[in-house]
């Protein structure tokens, strides 16, 4: 295996749990210095060459004398040799065209996309692995970063370390670290402050200011944000569902400097605080009336059968039943049946918000007779909330973006669950990590203007990538600030439970369903239209309808007759796959498994890349709370976290800068400021005059 000569003894520790990359691309010298200053790891990316680049390699070697690292593609503008003394890392990209041998004396870190790439990497020769998770910005894969950050951490074979690229904050980073990860990279996160903004292309600012992570796009592989007015084939910034982050960060640190140090002390102070959140007796199962904070989430034509509730609930976790488009008469059979079964226990339903109003009423109408103690409502509002809240039952609401949950939170509602596109079936427009790391920032901002206890009133349910030790252990950090403070804790699985033996014994569904997700490599996004996409296992039928979806578009189907279209497509196809069962003649007829395999659509998540054995319910239960327990208490004994020698802060001096907090007229921030003060252009006006006061201009 080619190695690079490079003896990384000692030097993955605290101080590389925060890597930071000059943002967008751009060389900044004054970013990888100020991260270097507070105790990180500062890049220089040099990808765009050139005599900025060149320039800001020569003011990085002279601003930063504990050495800092940089960011390649290729070896030709700067080789191994031309590198100043003080370049101790070298940070490749997924598609460089050079390799970590080429850089001998250097610690040689890799970006990946996925599995493959970092095999690859691995017999390179690097020294670690930069997870770039299909959230991020730039060249991405299929994984979500929460996934992609597992997968790697738990295949033994690939022995390094990794770090997260996509959705990092101080909440994730935690989340990374407690895992196994090394740490996080922050990118597009420092873009609006101090250091980075004054060096970044014309109107960056402006965009990022206005970001919550819903817009980009994925175009030839590679995650960007489109301007809109940009004309066709302008180039597009690549900024990742974290965009967002870089207001946050403006707003909460304003330098480098301190948003390194912060996110470092954010980690530590997590895994410091982090308790047994997850186990049983803690505040999120008192909430729930379980003997454990676990809730199997309601999954269309799976979760159907009382048999699978009851034992999903005599294993200590709160089971949900699908209602789907289901009639009254069907939603009464399945509820009264479960009801008979799990006794006193608790249960609950969920339903779909978004469902056709007459559909939706008949449900809710049997629902509050029979009265389940719990529901989600998916798609729903705070008022279809309180409804059910009014007649006893605890009911969540599924939150899928920030903005939703300020409303949410304005209008009363208290418990959230948060699911990222990981999960399978219906996805929503953010991964994991940047959802998540997005609603706790407004929980964070909300708590800071309640009263005290208001944390007590939320109860919060994490989704989407939950399936074991290791990923609970991740969700216990990353929500430990907010159980101190006494919220609800809990997390919704959904694939992880298709699984298990119960799964197939109770009737949720048939063998052959189950061998599909224990022997998927990958999951495909079936979208009939933007926004409208499912999440299953690649199969027979994902083929077909990408044919159709490629035939639709090559004949110009217009948009709404495509979607009817492709909606169409997919009617009774999961029932098929789960159950066996085609409705003909309006009759169910039972079908073989040759048809099921070659017609169904096998909705699961991206956890079914990532596990391949059956369980069972007690062991899935178990892995997630006292499991996750033992893990991040194991991770915390290995880490042996302490905190790093930091040159303390100069003793401030005798003088006064006049202008530090003022507002520039024609200004909204400090770089424009100095365009205003031209002979060719004057923010000057008259003030209105009000009545008996003397005219007077002002500036």
């Amino acid at each position: 295996m080619p190695v690079s000569n490079f003896d990384t003894s000692g030097l993955f520790a605290v101080e590389d749990i925060v890597i930071a990359v000059s943002p967008l691309a751009v060389p900044s010298a004054r970013v990888t210095a100020a991260a270097v200053r507070a105790g990180g790891l500062g890049v220089l990316d040099l990808t765009s060459g050139g005599r900025r680049a060149a320039a800001e390699l020569a003011l990085a070697e002279e601003w930063s004398a504990a050495g800092f690292g940089v960011r390649l593609s290729d070896n030709d503008a700067f080789p191994a040799r031309d590198l100043p003394a003080r370049v101790h890392t070298v940070l490749l990209t997924s598609d460089a065209s050079c390799t970590p041998g080429d850089f001998p004396g250097h610690r040689v870190l890799v970006e990946v996309t996925g599995h493959e790439q970092a095999l690859r990497a691995l017999s390179a020769g690097a020294h670690g692995l930069i997870a770039r998770g299909h959230e991020a910005g730039g060249p991405v894969g299929e994984l979500g970063t929460f996934v992609l950050v597992q997968q790697l951490l738990a295949d033994r074979e690939l022995d390094l370390p990794v770090w997260a690229c996509g959705g990092a904050g101080p909440h994730t980073a935690a989340a990374v670290v407690a895992g196994g990860g090394a740490g996080v990279v922050l990118d597009t996160q420092l873009a609006l402050l101090t250091e980075a903004e004054a060096g970044l292309p014309a109107g960056t600012s402006v965009l990022l200011t206005g970001l919550d992570g819903s817009e980009t796009t994925v175009e030839n592989g590679r995650r960007v944000v489109r301007r809109r007015g940009a004309p066709d084939g302008a180039p597009a910034p690549e900024i990742g569902q974290d965009g967002f982050l870089a207001a946050r960060f403006h707003e909460r640190w304003g330098t480098v400097h301190a948003a390194v140090r912060g996110v470092r002390d954010a980690v530590l102070d997590a895994l410091k605080s982090a308790g047994p959140a997850l186990g049983p007796d803690s505040a999120g199962s008192r909430a729930l009336g379980t003997e454990l904070p676990v809730v199997q989430g309601p999954m269309t034509r799976v979760s159907d059968q009382a048999a699978f509730a009851a034992e999903v609930s005599g294993h200590g976790a709160l089971p949900f039943i699908a209602l789907a488009l289901s009639g009254a008469e069907q939603t009464r059979t399945v509820l009264e049946r479960t009801r008979d079964a799990l006794g006193h226990a608790p249960w609950g339903v969920g339903v779909l918000g978004f469902a056709d109003e007459e559909i939706k009423a008949a449900q809710l109408e049997v629902v509050r007779e029979i009265r389940p103690s719990h529901a989600i409502i998916a798609g729903g509002r705070p008022a279809q909330a309180a409804a059910l809240e009014a007649v006893g039952i605890s009911t969540f609401l599924h939150v899928p973006s920030p903005g939703l949950l300020k409303q949410f939170l304005e209008a009363g509602a208290r418990k959230f669950v948060f699911e990222g596109a990981e999960c399978g079936g219906h996805v929503g427009p953010r991964g994991s990590f940047p959802l998540w790391e997005a609603q706790l920032c407004v929980l964070d901002d909300f708590l800071a203007g309640a009263k005290n206890g208001t944390a007590a009133e939320l109860q919060l349910l994490f989704a989407g990538g939950v399936h074991d030790e290791r990923s609970a252990a991740m969700v216990t950090a990353l929500a430990a600030p907010l159980s101190a403070r006494g919220a609800a804790v809990g997390v919704l699985m959904g694939t992880a439970y298709l699984f298990t033996e119960e799964a197939v014994s109770a009737g949720a569904v048939l063998p052959l369903f189950q061998r599909q997700v224990i022997a998927a490599e990958r999951t495909d996004l079936l979208e009939t239209a933007p926004g409208h996409a499912t999440r299953c296992v690649r199969s027979p039928f994902t083929d077909e309808f990408a044919a159709v979806k490629e035939e639709l578009a090559a004949r110009d189907v217009p948009g709404r007759e495509a979607w009817e279209r492709l909606e169409q497509l997919n009617v009774g196809r999961l029932r098929l796959a789960s159950k066996g069962l085609e409705r003909a003649g309006g009759e169910l007829h039972e079908v073989g498994e040759e048809r099921q395999l070659a017609e169904g659509m096998f909705m699961a998540g991206e956890v079914a890349v990532l596990r391949s054995a059956i369980t069972t319910v007690a062991d899935l239960h178990a892995s997630v709370t006292t499991g996750a327990a033992g893990f991040l208490a194991a991770r915390l004994d290995a880490l042996g976290i302490e905190e790093p020698a930091i040159a303390a802060s100069p003793e401030p001096l005798d003088i006064a800068v006049v202008g530090m907090a003022c507002m520039f007229p024609g200004a909204p921030t400090s770089p424009p400021s100095g365009r205003t003060c031209s002979p060719v252009r004057t923010p000057s006006r008259r003030c209105p005059r009000p009545a008996g006061t003397p005219t007077s201009t002002t500036t």
